[in-house]
């Protein structure tokens, strides 16, 4: 009978000291994980109305072709992005926008809960951005894989 004691007590310490080793680590990951209302100082930064000097998407340059890209991003991340082709429908996006770590993390609002990672650069007044993406940029009704690079001032 003691030894049923002892074992019972000793399956208790045991139990205690698993529950936590692995639940206090997991919930301290979970206490960690981003905010979804936090925005990163660094969207303020790129805050403001930016215009493409250089719009590549696939190879085709919009503004040599006569066009425009503009990207209009709040202090809260909510951004406004719009190509305008000539003799082409204009492509307006929104979203919201944040940085994860070096990456720009785009979430698009027809695409809720989906990311999107940007290489971004930029300083006071110049932004770069690079990606790889998915839309419909030739307006033939379906979505292709699309590779740009922006160049833009503000």
């Amino acid at each position: 009978m003691k030894n049923s004691t002892y074992l019972h007590a000793l399956k208790n310490r045991a139990l205690t000291l698993l529950f936590v080793v692995i639940m206090a680590p997991l919930t301290f990951l979970v206490s960690c994980k981003k905010d979804g209302d936090q925005v990163d100082e660094r969207v303020s930064e790129i805050a403001g109305t930016w215009t493409a000097t250089s719009a590549s998407f696939n190879g085709v340059d919009v503004v040599e072709e006569g066009g425009s890209v503009t990207l209009e991003i709040n202090d809260s991340g909510r951004f406004t992005f719009t190509i305008k082709r000539p003799e082409s429908a204009d492509m307006v996006f929104t979203g919201k926008l944040g940085f994860d770590e070096q990456w720009l993390e785009v979430e698009y609002d027809t695409n809720p809960g989906e990311y999107e990672y940007y290489d971004i650069t930029y300083d006071a007044h110049n932004l770069h951005l690079g990606a790889n993406s998915e839309f419909d940029f030739d307006g033939d009704g379906s979505d292709e894989f699309v590779i740009f690079f922006l160049d833009m001032v503000r």
